[in-house]
């Protein structure tokens, strides 16, 4: 189940466990896309009005030089409530799961700008338009330039594209020193938080593991190296978040990653808070228990399955196209082992806040392991679905699934996650939901007595796929990023109902074709709107960035316009499926 795209000398690649490719195993939605395309002619219409302007002229920027650049970095810092905001959001978030910074170092640099911003070094400037851009991806309605009809997207993308225009600078290559790589690390994660250059993330991801290995990160220092303590295990930490981004994009890609597990040495990095690492310390630190919650606790548990979730990768993702499943049940086996060490994280003591963060690190823990026993089986799956042992892995896929969305919907709920944000397993786990659905209702199922899903567990099973079509709703009215996602499974959905429900065919059949011809309205109006300059509706709310700020944590805080909009819109993932297959939808 691969995806070659393209033709001639000029192609592109998605293997096993690209989400999409799932699309493959709808023998029926061809001919039903037809269909609806035959019925409602203005959604290939719209398309085209849609795309038409968008072409490569657009999409040349001019090179600053380096002191333009330099001038264009500390001019694009928002002011200082707006930063402190988007810091302490990028802190809660994101540097919880992805341990790049040594929070109180960057709070004092942090602070320190605001009192001397014309000594404050460049490379410290990118950091801080990083850490806004990432963490503008949780608040769409604070508005950053009241002046200005930008969204809040629009201004991330800028700053992402101007800090990647300096860390890509000559004089930054190849990357040797921390604080560059550190930058690297910092832009892909605000790329992937804003879906920007989606196309390039895995490339990306690769290169910059690669430039740690020749800095020597995937090796354990050596006792009598001039390296001290602290910069050890800052080394430690910055290795696996590099691991981790390329493992995930490794996944979203379809490809197997760059390391496995035995191209590094690194010790697991210790369970201690960024308060008791600190830059002066002489002894050995020893970790906190991991049932201990830290800052650092969704990595230090995460590495832990690390190993596993390498071979994964690399099993689903590899050129053997035997059915093993004896090497299923071994891995499975192997990843089951990282539920339990889960831990309870339940602290009497603990503030809401507190509370929060555990919640929120248990639940994306949850969501990263589900998401590989769910590709594990369904790579079983596509390979045979008529045995006993098909019948195992269908279970096991769907369950897996199930837990996915139901992580996502407590988060929601919590208001822990923006729908927004909400990205890693979801579109694989709705299309699996949505397969299963199909196995069962047609004869290719196995052993239908055995896993036979009632029409009232199909309409509980498709309303939650459906709601995930509302998060993607969110996203692309935000980014307008995921509109393939949005188009197949929604097209999915639709070819399920007309099944299931043949009564009722021409409601689902106008369903799915007003929801694709809604998006397509939207970015029409959003056209509309910059070529006039006009202000996009809610791009900046100030009710709604009052009421998305989150308080500031004493202990840290005290110490051309359509060009952005294109590269925001067209990733270069958009056309992954070939015309002849009358699927492509959404295409440059």
């Amino acid at each position: 189940m691969t995806h070659l795209e393209g033709q001639g000398n000029f192609t592109k690649f998605y293997g096993y466990s690209y989400p999409l490719n799932l699309y493959q195993q709808f023998t029926d939605l061809r001919p039903y896309i037809i269909k609806i395309k035959t019925q409602y002619p203005s959604i290939n219409a719209l398309r085209d009005e849609v795309y038409a302007p968008f072409n490569d002229k657009h999409r040349r920027r001019r090179i600053l030089k380096d002191d333009e650049l330099e001038n264009t970095l500390r001019q694009l810092i928002p002011t200082k409530p707006i930063m402190d905001v988007l810091v302490q959001t990028y802190i809660d978030r994101y540097e919880i799961t992805h341990r790049v910074l040594h929070i109180p170092t960057f709070i004092a640099k942090y602070n320190g700008y605001w009192t001397d911003r014309p000594s404050t070094p460049v490379c410290f400037l990118v950091q801080m338009l990083l850490v806004a851009a990432t963490a503008a991806s949780y608040h769409p309605g604070i508005c950053i330039d009241a002046f200005s009809h930008k969204t809040t997207h629009d201004h991330a993308v800028k700053w992402v594209e101007a800090a990647e225009a300096w860390v890509s600078s000559q004089s930054n290559q190849p990357p040797r020193s921390w604080d560059i790589l550190v930058s690297h690390s910092l832009l892909l994660i605000a790329k992937r938080a804003n879906f920007i250059k989606e196309g390039s993330l895995w490339t990306s991801s690769g290169t910059l593991v690669r430039w740690a290995m020749a800095a020597g990160y995937h090796r354990e220092v050596v006792s009598a190296a001039r390296i001290p303590l602290f910069c050890r295990e800052m080394r430690r930490r910055l290795w696996a978040t590099i691991v981790e981004l390329d493992l995930q994009a490794s996944i979203e890609r379809g490809m197997s990653p760059s390391v496995r597990i035995e191209d590094f040495n690194v010790k697991p990095p210790l369970n201690v808070d960024d308060e008791n690492l600190e830059e002066s310390m002489q002894d050995s630190l020893a970790g906190m228990p991991i049932t201990t919650l830290t800052n650092i606790s969704f990595q230090a548990l995460l590495y832990r399955s690390l190993p596993v979730r390498l071979r994964i990768c690399a099993f689903i993702n590899g050129c053997c196209e035997e059915a093993d499943f004896d090497k299923v049940l071994e891995l499975e086996e192997e990843l089951r082992q990282a539920f339990p060490d889960i831990p309870t994280f339940n602290n009497p003591q603990a503030d809401p806040r507190q509370h929060q963060t555990a919640t929120y690190i248990k639940s994306m823990l949850g969501i990263v392991l589900h998401q590989y026993m769910l590709l594990l089986h369904f790579h079983f799956l596509v390979q045979t679905t008529s045995s006993s042992k098909a019948l195992i892995c269908r279970r096991a896929r769907l369950e897996a699934s199930m837990k996915i969305l139901d992580y996502y919907q407590r988060l929601l709920n919590d208001e822990a996650l923006p729908e927004q944000a909400c990205r890693t397993g979801l579109v694989l786990a709705a299309l699996n939901i949505c397969h299963e659905i199909d196995l069962n209702n047609g004869s290719q199922g196995c052993d239908q007595s055995t896993i036979t899903i009632f029409p009232e567990i199909s309409t509980f099973l498709i309303a939650n796929v459906e709601k995930v079509l509302e998060i993607l709703e969110k996203r692309i009215s935000l980014t307008f990023n995921g509109l393939n996602e949005y188009y197949i499974v929604s097209m999915t959905v639709g070819l399920l109902k007309f099944k299931l429900w043949p009564e009722s065919s021409a409601k689902s059949g106008k369903e799915a074709a007003e929801r694709v011809i809604k998006l397509c309205t939207l970015l029409q109006t959003r056209q509309t709107a910059i070529r006039q300059e006009q202000p996009f509706p809610d791009a900046c709310d100030d009710s709604e960035s009052c009421g998305n700020q989150l308080s500031i944590d004493a202990n840290y805080m005290g110490s051309d316009i359509m060009t952005d909009l294109i590269s925001s819109m067209l990733p270069q993932d958009l056309d992954f499926i070939n015309d002849n297959l009358d699927l492509t939808f959404f295409h440059a």
